[in-house]
């Protein structure tokens, strides 16, 4: 067979310039998705270290908040610290606004600026706190009852010069009426210090006094909102601020102070309980409150019923004992007839407020931000 030389060579010239240009395209394709992998890899990279970064601010914030919750007289200052390698620093920076009726509060500022583990990224997360009391405003009355008073006994309730007003007592108040028909008195400061309480008197048996304000429309229908800003269905929120949380009273004594959650009754020692400057603020929850012989409780008894708890708890003071500070109920409780003594305590009652023992940390909502 005879072929044409001319037409076998430009065919095979063909196959050849046909094989270089896919293998061009083959080549610029591999190099164009090798590019673009690197790109994509890159770009994973950058967002993992993002993520990461992220992670280790919130968790920085976290840590931050958690140190200034452990020193909450240390508000100023810098905090440098390490998360899985991971290098993180909080600015802490803080505004005071002195003598509220919550004592000093400290607005806290928290800014960290977090980088991820290889330092390729950065973030910042920020968050404002406030530090003060968890005592809304300590109470103006020494004895306050969520109910009525009704006291056959001796009782000594020792009013506060100016829980009414400038110059106006007030010794009990109440959301019912207030019967007085036992060898019990009311009296001033003076009167007590001086033992006359008992023949100078506010108000006593049959002279219902201006010092007892009773049946009061006004008085609160949840003392624990009234007292913490914390509603009584949330009680478990106030419980976990508590400096201790104890089944009875059997182990307070005078170097007892803070928040004290007793869960049942109590049965005070025989030994003062808390001191003028260092006081103690005993939560009663569901339980009798009792104190026997010469001892003083310096600070506050609450004595609170859990929402829907029906039984009557009672409060018993004998044998001299007595409250230098305040005595609330959340209920109608029944009172002993034994000798109950209340003092209203102005030094005792401010330093319920002002006291580092019962400051709180609080995170201020709608605050944290990322920008």
């Amino acid at each position: 067979m005879h072929f044409n030389r001319k037409y076998l060579q430009q065919s095979g010239f063909a196959t050849v310039t046909l094989t270089v240009l896919l293998l061009a395209i083959i080549i610029l394709v591999t190099l164009y998705t090798a590019k673009f992998k690197a790109q994509e890899q890159r770009i994973m990279r950058n967002h993992l270290a993002m993520q990461e970064a992220r992670i280790v601010a919130d968790a920085g914030l976290e840590q931050t908040i958690q140190e200034i919750d452990a020193d909450r007289n240390n508000l100023d200052r810098t905090i440098n610290g390490t998360i899985a390698g991971a290098n993180y620093t909080a600015t802490i920076t803080n505004v005071t606004y002195p003598d509220t009726p919550r004592g000093d509060v400290d607005v806290v500022e928290v800014d960290v600026v977090a980088n991820s583990a290889d330092g390729s990224a950065t973030q910042r997360a920020a968050q404002e706190l406030i530090v003060m009391s968890l005592v809304r405003g300590g109470p103006n009355v020494p004895l306050a009852i969520r109910g009525g008073v009704n006291v056959s006994g001796s009782f000594q309730v020792v009013a506060n010069p100016n829980g009414g007003g400038d110059g106006v007592p007030l010794s009990i108040w109440t959301q019912d009426d207030v019967d007085v028909n036992g060898a019990g008195t009311t009296c001033g400061q003076f009167e007590f210090d001086n033992g006359v309480c008992s023949t100078q008197t506010l108000s006593e048996r049959g002279d219902h006094g201006v010092d007892i304000l009773d049946n009061d429309p006004n008085f609160p229908d949840d003392l624990l909102d009234y007292l913490f800003g914390i509603p009584e269905e949330n009680w478990e929120d106030l419980r976990d601020m508590a400096n201790q949380v104890l089944p009875d009273c059997s182990s307070l004594g005078p170097n007892t102070t803070g928040l004290i959650w007793i869960t049942g009754s109590c049965d005070m020692p025989s030994n003062d309980v808390g001191s003028v400057a260092e006081p103690a603020l005993i939560v009663i929850h569901d339980g009798d409150f009792k104190m026997n012989g010469d001892v003083t409780l310096y600070g506050m008894a609450f004595q609170f019923t859990t929402p829907g708890n029906t039984t009557q708890y009672e409060i018993t003071l004998n044998g001299g004992a007595y409250v230098e500070g305040s005595v609330m109920a959340s209920q109608d409780p029944k009172l002993s007839n034994g000798n109950l003594t209340v003092r209203y305590s102005l030094d005792v009652l401010r330093n319920v407020v002002v006291n580092d023992e019962f400051r709180r940390l609080y995170r201020v909502g709608g605050s944290w931000h990322d920008f």
